[in-house]
């Protein structure tokens, strides 16, 4: 039986180490070495001493063949997405890398300036997530750093080597391998950067009628707008004024928050597997004075797996790095009927390309479609008493 939450093992030479990389399910390449990530090690100059930052770690496949060349460095792995760093701290234990270690951070939050000899980073989609992570790396490196990235051509890769360009004066491509770049930048002697800003924004959006302030930042889903996934969901789900609710996958929190100005004397507890969309969704309800929610972070309902809800609510996402995931909304599938009492009720949204019909009726007994248009449909099915567990 397939199972979500447990980790596998794959092995992988580079760099002429052997290795061995752990990852699960819901982390971006956690069974098989991507092609861009491997291009990368094979060109990065890696001393014996270096002290190096893995910046956007993953399964911390580079991190651990970082670790492996720099005996006498230091090597700091960090991720903002909670499943991902428990996929590092499991590579970093296989390989015996004591003196290693992984942070939960949004990217180079907490570190000091002048830091790191050498930043690597595999960058994730996204213009904006992009230059933050490529002005962190310049914060956070010493002058006569390297800065080695890798993106594919579909995730924006010409944008950030410009964007690289412009900070460090010289940026060039290393290496070319199946539609991605490998790039290398190093900081120049003399570059002066003001320490790394915060980046929430407010924006005002109509929730339910209602003027509400939403606050975000790049690299979480919406981070600016109502999006009409969203409102589809939140003009179909039926949400009772004592109801327990469950936002599964929360991004900015306004799912939540219009289900929490229904529940007024219920509760509803936000989870998601990001601290950026964590920290959003924690700004977003205090800006509207919801105070009784909760906002946690949780790899799908790990975090929650004990309670019971009697609605959980979902837009779960389906892309990882250039490609298609389904492992993460199959598993808010699996987990809204573990969590949901007897008669709970799931309210799920997802484009009409997206068939997830079939296992919401697999694993409730049957589906229906409680609003469609020709973007989006949004599922529901209720709770059987033999789904618990």
């Amino acid at each position: 039986m397939f199972d979500y939450y447990a980790f596998q093992k794959f092995a992988v030479d580079a760099c002429g180490h052997g290795m061995t990389v752990v990852g699960k399910p819901g982390v971006w390449s956690w069974d098989g070495l991507d092609p861009g990530t491997a291009a990368l090690l094979e060109v990065a100059e890696v001393g014996p001493g270096d002290a190096v930052l893995d910046l956007g770690c993953g399964t911390g496949g580079i991190g651990v063949a970082a670790g492996l060349q720099a005996a006498q460095g230091r090597v700091t792995l960090v991720d903002c997405n909670v499943a991902a760093v428990a996929c590092a701290e499991q590579t970093l234990a296989a390989n015996d890398l004591a003196d290693a270690h992984v942070r939960l951070a949004d990217g180079v939050n907490g570190f000091s300036p002048d830091s790191f000899d050498l930043v690597l980073s595999h960058l994730p989609r996204g213009r904006a997530v992009q230059e933050e992570l490529i002005r962190g790396a310049a914060w956070v490196l010493r002058p006569g750093g390297r800065f080695y990235f890798v993106a594919h051509k579909r995730s924006g890769v010409k944008g950030a080597i410009a964007c690289a360009l412009s900070l460090f004066g010289h940026c060039g491509v290393v290496r070319q391998r199946k539609g991605y770049h490998v790039a290398l930048a190093t900081k120049p002697d003399g570059l002066e950067l003001p320490p790394p800003a915060e980046s929430y924004v407010a924006h005002g959006v109509a929730l339910d009628g209602v003027e509400t302030t939403l606050v975000g930042k790049p690299g979480v889903f919406a981070w600016d707008r109502l999006d009409d996934g969203t409102a589809a969901l939140i003009g179909a789900m039926e949400i009772g004024v004592a109801d327990a609710v469950l936002d599964l996958g929360c991004g900015t929190g306004l799912a939540g928050l219009a289900a929490a100005r229904r529940a007024s004397d219920g509760h509803v507890v936000l989870v998601d597997a990001d601290v950026r969309a964590v920290e959003s969704a924690r700004r977003t309800l205090a800006a509207n004075g919801i105070t009784g929610g909760e906002v946690l972070l949780s790899d799908c309902a790990s975090t929650v797996s004990g309670r019971r809800f009697d609605v959980v609510i979902a837009n779960p996402p389906f892309h990882q790095g250039v490609g298609v995931d389904y492992e993460v909304a199959c598993q808010f599938v699996r987990d809204a009927a573990r969590v949901l009492q007897p008669g709970g009720r799931l309210f799920l949204v997802a484009n009409r390309f997206l068939r997830y019909g079939d296992l919401i009726a697999e694993v409730f007994g049957s589906v229906e479609a409680a609003y469609a248009d020709n973007r989006y449909h949004v599922l529901t099915a209720v709770a059987r008493k033999s789904a618990l567990g």
